[in-house]
């Protein structure tokens, strides 16, 4: 099978959609598909192929102002329309609902290929909008203008779609009646995680004084959606009655100016370790999660933190938000929930963890019992019967809104083209 993925960020940016994706590819191609990722070109990244045979795209855009890492290009597909022909592709699976999604949309719908969407983003979410809207307010208001204007069109488009988290399945289902939407899982490498692996030095931005059963940590983007400030200003009020404890943030991300002026001022002993990227091999490698206390995020947006499961793959407790979708995640003999947005009470449950060892070490050992529900492998495998079941429908003539029009008409262009595309 051959199956193309479409990107609205990618590299040199880093996320967890992107984590999580190349982890899918890789496993899709070591059981012998193929895999082409579409994603915006950038001076910065310029690789044709990665990973294990992951072969790039470099689709022309411009530099938007929305959101760090985000481009703008046409949605309309018909410049994407020659790649899917020339490397015959079997099924378009997009990873965000923007414009790079759109365009493949509408180039696929002409050439009646078939089409999965993963809802990887909470992007309905008003601290999301208002990256673009630059005010709370308007945010709040735009909440349910999201799915007119972006989510609909959109899914409008897809044959099918999946979310890594039941609660956001049934989201989508409430707002796009009559899309079929499956529950699968985000999925990891999970043979990275083998204790009996020759152990790689610590990163070189990480002081081993820093680490121990007193230190809590963060890695991931420094966003406002991560809710990183709260995580910081809890964790101040925590140093006040834990003086030896530590907090190390990983990562880098829009917000991170602010944030290290915002540790810098309530951080006056500089237990408060702003590392920026590191890569995640050296994390990993290292075994930097377990050599902490607990994985701390207070983000009330995610959907399935690759993070958090890398945490609980590691035997790494975790301390999150009592939402929904981390309750999902994680099971109280995991980790520790606070009241989201409660800087009071996440500094409590800081000061709990520190001073509880025993209860600690529980948790640890219950998180480590996770990994095999996270296994990539697995994953891929159920990508794949989803795949065999949209090719399917094509063979039983299912078309999107408007797409048997499109497709007879483009499809035979291409045959008197010469150009070799079989229509079954």
């Amino acid at each position: 099978m051959r199956i193309a993925f479409g990107f609205d960020i990618f590299y040199p940016e880093t996320n967890g959609v992107i984590t999580t994706t190349i982890n899918l590819a890789n496993n899709l191609i070591r059981q012998g598909h193929s895999v082409w990722f579409f994603v915006p070109k950038e001076k910065g990244f310029t690789a044709n192929v990665i990973e294990e045979g992951i072969r790039v795209v470099h689709v022309p855009a411009i530099p938007a102002w929305i959101y760090k890492g985000i481009k703008l290009l046409p949605i309309y597909g018909w410049y994407l329309m020659p790649y899917l022909v020339k490397y015959h592709i079997d099924i378009v699976h997009n990873t965000s609902p923007w414009l790079m999604g759109m365009a493949l949309n509408h180039a696929a719908r002409r050439l009646h290929i078939p089409t999965i969407a993963t809802h990887h983003t909470l992007i309905d979410n008003p601290i999301y909008i208002r990256y673009a809207l630059k005010s709370k307010t308007l945010a709040n208001a735009a909440k349910d203008a999201i799915w007119t204007v972006v989510f609909n069109p959109f899914y409008k488009l897809t044959w099918m779609a999946t979310a890594p988290n039941k609660e956001t399945c049934e989201q989508v289902r409430s707002r796009i009646p009559g899309l079929e939407v499956r529950y699968v899982s985000n999925g990891i490498d999970i043979s990275r995680f083998d204790d009996s692996l020759p152990e790689s030095p610590l990163p070189a931005k990480i002081a081993p004084e820093w680490l121990g059963k007193r230190t809590l940590l963060y890695i991931g983007r420094l966003g406002y959606e991560k809710a990183v400030d709260v995580a910081i200003k809890a964790f101040a009020l925590c140093l006040e009655k834990n003086p030896d404890a530590h907090f190390i943030i990983i990562g880098q991300g829009p917000a991170e100016d602010e944030l290290i002026k915002l540790a810098q001022s309530v951080d006056k002993t500089n237990h408060i370790h702003m590392t920026g990227m590191i890569p995640n091999q050296e994390l990993i490698g290292s075994k930097l999660l377990k050599k902490i206390s607990a994985f701390v995020t207070a983000s009330l947006s995610e959907n399935q933190a690759m993070t958090v499961i890398e945490s609980l793959c590691s035997g790494t407790p975790v301390i999150a938000a009592d939402v929904a979708n981390m309750r999902a995640l994680i099971s109280d003999e995991q980790g520790w929930f606070f009241e989201g947005g409660s800087i009071d009470s996440l500094a409590d449950m800081m000061d709990h963890v520190l001073n509880n060892p025993e209860e600690r070490d529980r948790k640890a050992a219950e998180a480590g019992k996770a990994i095999r529900k996270f296994d990539g492998a697995k994953v891929a495998s159920e990508f794949v019967s989803l795949y065999e079941e949209l090719i399917n429908m094509k063979k039983e003539g299912f078309f999107v809104p408007g797409g048997e029009k499109r497709a007879r008409k483009y499809l035979r262009k291409i045959r008197k083209a010469d150009q070799n595309i079989a229509v079954k």
